[in-house]
């Protein structure tokens, strides 16, 4: 019985290291196209073996990456949140569909407008999940703050 415990323990431990494991890992920066205008850009590091789930997932799957724009003051999100390169679609064995995902990397762009230079700061809420061939991480949510810039 001792061992069963001492086993359960361990599986449960490894399970926790799993979980807090960082398979991706995001950078962010901006862009002034004007003294008005410009794009936010964000990019996924992923690690080797795992990717992140498309943007428009059919119901019943994985969590889709996503980007929300709502708690940013004095600006305003011009247009969808637009990636490169093209995700991969594939017959996802652990959904059973056919679903598109990023590897490697994956560089997402929000163009936006600032609506008041005074308040302006982009506030962003990202969403997604990661997976390899045998298993997933909970999806995860992180919130970014990010200045911007003055055009000179």
């Amino acid at each position: 019985m001792k061992k069963y415990a001492v086993l359960l323990a361990m599986i449960i431990a490894v399970a926790f290291v799993a979980a807090a494991q960082d398979v991706v890992k995001w950078t962010h920066s901006v862009k002034m196209t004007s003294a008005t205008e410009g794009q936010v850009t964000f990019t996924a590091a992923i690690d080797k073996g795992w990717h992140v789930y498309g943007l428009d997932i059919p119901k019943g799957g994985p969590k889709p990456t996503s980007f929300n724009f709502d708690k940013s003051t004095g600006i305003a999100t011009v247009g969808a949140v637009t990636f490169s390169p093209k995700p991969v679609k594939v017959l996802d064995k652990a959904f059973d569909m056919e679903l598109t995902w990023w590897a490697n990397k994956a560089v997402f762009t929000q163009k936006f407008k600032v609506t008041d230079p005074k308040t302006a700061k982009i506030v962003v809420t990202l969403r997604y999940m990661a997976c390899n061939d045998t298993n997933c991480m909970p999806p995860k949510r992180e919130t970014f703050e990010i200045a911007i810039p003055k055009k000179k």
